[in-house]
């Protein structure tokens, strides 16, 4: 075999091999843009990835990096975007309900769902580290500026969440039981656009944070 033979040789290699590398980075992309949960209709897209995600049947843990979180202070100084977000579209009216599990590590970490249009109109729910000893339910809402809302303190590492929509209103609730349940926000995004839900999780301070979802529940129409 002369040169020119070998040569070839070796460009084909290359070239088939990097179709290979780009056939896998496509498919892999179109995983984690494609992904079903038992509970939820259709499917979910992650809008910023996490640094790790794992799927067991209807349970998901979503691990945020370090420095993340989501909040347009109100005196319009500081504005931070970074948290992943496992979003799915719902139905005009819904109630939207899961159990979160995180264990906290530092202040205002939290296991949250998320109610998201674009990056102007969005809220969240929040499981969410106050202090060393001291875990609350926290909501925010954003229509360009956030508005966040002090509730309830919850004792252990997990409580259920739930969000209902009716026509334009959205409601944020939790429950330490899945059975009494607590409204802790009354709310509308100022926006016509078409809304997305799902999970986040958020570490601002902290090395990073796990959440876990399970016992997730989604059902079409009024309560």
């Amino acid at each position: 075999m002369n040169n020119y033979s070998r040569i070839l040789k070796i460009m084909k290699y290359l070239f088939l091999s990097l179709i290979l590398i780009v056939s896998s980075r496509v498919t892999s992309q179109e995983n984690q843009n494609n992904i079903k949960i038992n509970g939820i209709p259709g499917t979910l897209e992650w809008v910023i990835e996490p640094d790790s995600f794992n799927i067991n049947e209807g349970t998901i843990s979503i691990t945020a990096g370090p420095d993340t979180d989501m909040f347009y202070a109100p005196h319009g100084n500081s504005k931070t975007s970074n948290v992943p977000k496992l979003l799915f579209a719902p139905d005009d009216d819904f109630i939207f309900r899961a159990k979160a599990y995180t264990e906290h590590k530092s202040r205002w970490e939290a296991a949250t769902l998320v109610v998201y249009i674009n990056e102007d109109y969005w809220a969240k729910l929040c499981f969410e580290n106050e202090s060393r000893t001291k875990n609350r339910m926290v909501s925010v809402v954003t229509n360009k500026i956030s508005d966040d809302a002090y509730s309830d303190y919850v004792i252990g590492k997990s409580v259920y969440m739930k969000i209902t929509k009716e026509g334009k209103q959205i409601v944020f609730s939790y429950s330490e039981d899945n059975n009494k349940w607590i409204d802790v926000r009354y709310f509308r995004l100022d926006s016509e656009e078409p809304i997305r839900i799902g999970f986040s999780s958020q570490s601002p301070h902290g090395k990073g944070l796990t959440s876990v979802f399970s016992e997730i529940n989604y059902s079409k129409g009024k309560k």
